[in-house]
């Protein structure tokens, strides 16, 4: 499944002309997705923090 949604992003960047914003924006949902599978809540509060970041701060921490 994760290998399937990554190829679809990957089709998306190529054949559509997605902006690499659009394709991130697209990804949030199965970011936030691998982040509730972690146990750990600590750990899930982080790696929830860093999939709800917008754009533009993802870019900065780039």
């Amino acid at each position: 499944m994760k290998n399937a949604s990554i190829a679809a992003l990957v089709a998306c960047t190529f054949l559509c002309g997605c902006s690499n914003q659009q394709v991130y924006d697209a990804a949030a949902g199965w970011r936030q997705a691998e982040c509730n599978k972690l146990l750990d809540e600590a750990a899930r509060t982080r790696c929830l923090a860093t999939a709800n970041q917008d754009y533009d701060a993802y870019r900065k921490q780039q």
